[in-house]
Formats: structure tokens, C-alpha cells, sequence
């Protein structure tokens, strides 16, 4: 088994940076000055495909908006941080609260603010067109750029890794129809 089979394989706790990795990087406003946030639809779907992995997830980007917090309340994120600078001490405290080492924990990055937070990590990720000081720190690279799907290759990649993804696919595809899009029971 490789070193990164054995990193994904303890991972209980997924961070994303928001900017860069769940869009492409461009910050939109709208015509009073509040930004906005556009995701991948296959992102959205994964982040449901770890909740029924029985999985936890935070958001964690040094920018804020109402945009990332209906992101995080949609896709139920066990946490929403937001304007933070010192992602690593986040991260640690993250860890903290959900009871995990930083081993079980996963960063999704992709910039300079970044970097800390992705060395601490047990498995650090960049986004294929991330910043190369990014890149530089991160166990694996994703094929896909941000704003492209890179939240769908890393959790399909890990909950496979966990043997994991068949059964949260199939709990996916037979959720019955209600206003809860992640409404099944875990896979725990």
C-alpha cells in the first residue's frame, strides 16, 4: 500500500478552502458590493456522498459571504469558518472538537494562505491549477482545477480508499424524495 492509500484511509474529517478550490478563483460581486460563489454540481453531490459515509466536513476560506454560508447550511458542513488568516491553528481546532488526531484530517487548498494548514494535515490536496507554493506541500494533486470538480475527485478517491464508495452511492442514488438532500442513514 502507498503512502497516500494510507493517508486517505484515515481520514474522518475533510477542510476546503472555498476560493479557488469549490470555485475557479473569481470573485463576482453583485451590484451593491456582496460577493457571490458559483460551485461544481459534482462537488455538491460529493459533499452529500461523505455526509452518508458518516464523514465530517468544514469550510474554512480567509473571505466570507451569504453565499458560503447557504453553501455550508445546503450541504450541512459540520462547520463554516469564515475571514480566517491562521487556517493551520483552525485546522488544529477542528481536529480538537471532533475528537481527531491531524492525521484523520484532509485540507483541500489551494494558495499561499493555505500552505501551513496543508503541512499539518495528515493528507494535503492542491487543486491541479493551484499556486506552486501550494503544490509544493501537498501529498497529491487533483486532475482537476478549482471550480471543477476537485471536491468530487478527492472524496470519490478517499471513501474508495476507505471502501467506502459503493455503499454511499447506493444510499445516494435510493434517498427518497424530501426537502433534506442528505436525509439517509450513515454508513458508520
Amino acid at each position: 500500500m502507498s503512502d497516500l492509500e494510507t493517508r486517505m484511509q484515515r481520514i474522518r474529517l475533510l477542510v476546503c478552502d472555498v476560493d479557488g478550490v469549490l470555485t475557479d478563483g473569481k470573485l463576482f460581486f453583485d451590484g451593491e458590493g456582496r460577493p457571490f460563489r458559483a460551485i461544481y454540481a459534482r462537488d455538491a453531490a460529493a459533499f452529500t456522498l461523505w455526509r452518508l459515509a458518516g464523514r465530517k466536513m468544514a469550510l474554512v476560506t480567509g473571505l466570507g459571504s451569504a453565499a458560503v454560508d447557504e453553501i455550508a447550511s445546503r450541504w450541512r458542513f459540520d462547520d463554516c469558518l469564515t475571514w480566517v488568516r491562521d487556517k493551520e491553528r483552525v485546522c488544529r481546532d477542528l481536529a480538537e472538537k471532533h475528537n481527531l488526531g491531524m492525521e484523520a484530517l484532509a485540507f483541500l487548498g489551494d494558495d499561499l494562505i493555505d500552505r501551513n494548514a496543508m503541512r499539518a494535515a495528515g493528507l494535503a490536496v492542491a487543486v491541479a491549477d493551484a499556486a506552486p507554493e501550494a503544490k509544493a506541500v501537498a501529498h497529491w494533486v487533483t486532475e482537476a482545477a478549482g471550480g471543477a470538480g476537485p471536491a468530487r475527485e478527492v472524496i470519490t478517491r478517499v471513501l474508495g480508499a476507505q471502501g467506502l464508495l459503493e455503499e454511499a452511492v447506493e444510499a445516494y442514488c435510493s434517498r427518497k424524495d424530501e426537502p433534506d438532500e442528505t436525509a439517509a442513514p450513515s454508513l458508520q
